[in-house]
């Protein structure tokens, strides 16, 4: 994705904005959407880039319209979350952070966030990591459901949060002996 033209990044960014506009009710804040103004930056300052150890992906139906995103970054670009669990997250830069999981809602329920989620860890295991993070709105019991059932584990809330956790154990690391 970071490699893609900036229309199509910045398709994905406002794609990730309407979704959470339409899903949790709120508008664009810097503090915590800075990641996704990130993605129309060069590789150097986008977290989501290779160089930065992370990857991001559009999906989008025959038609050609965007359905759904995610992408994956190292926890330290949000120094909070590693300030919050220190003896969890003690060095951010060797921990996977799961953002962005995002279907557009009459493509929900059909299989895109596992699909997704299963492409994240995959990748986040090639570059090198071997813990996933994410965080969920503790008000959407749905989505706290999900994570659970694709084996993230509770780690703790703070505010609004809910925090999740879970071991990389992806065929790569099985064959190679890491898990």
């Amino acid at each position: 994705m970071p490699e893609e033209p900036s229309c199509s990044r910045a398709e994905a960014r406002q794609f990730c904005l309407d979704t959470i506009k339409e899903f949790y009710g709120f508008d664009y804040r810097r503090d915590w959407h800075i990641d996704l103004d990130t993605l129309l930056l060069p590789p150097a300052e986008n977290h989501y880039s290779r160089q930065n150890r992370g990857a991001f992906w559009t999906l989008r139906d025959v038609r050609g319209d965007l359905v759904a995103t995610a992408g994956v970054r190292h926890l330290a670009w949000k120094p909070n979350i590693v300030a919050m669990f220190p003896d969890r997250y003690e060095r951010g830069e060797e921990i996977a952070s799961l953002w962005r999981v995002y279907v557009r809602k009459d493509q929900r329920g059909h299989g895109l966030g596992r699909w997704l989620t299963t492409l994240c860890e995959g990748e986040a295991d090639r570059l090198g990591y071997r813990t996933m993070y994410l965080h969920a709105s503790s008000d959407a019991p749905a989505t706290l459901a999900f994570w659970q059932a694709v084996g993230y584990r509770f780690v703790g809330t703070c505010e609004t949060s809910t925090h999740f956790d879970k071991q990389i154990t992806t065929a790569a690391t099985r064959d190679s002996g890491l898990a």
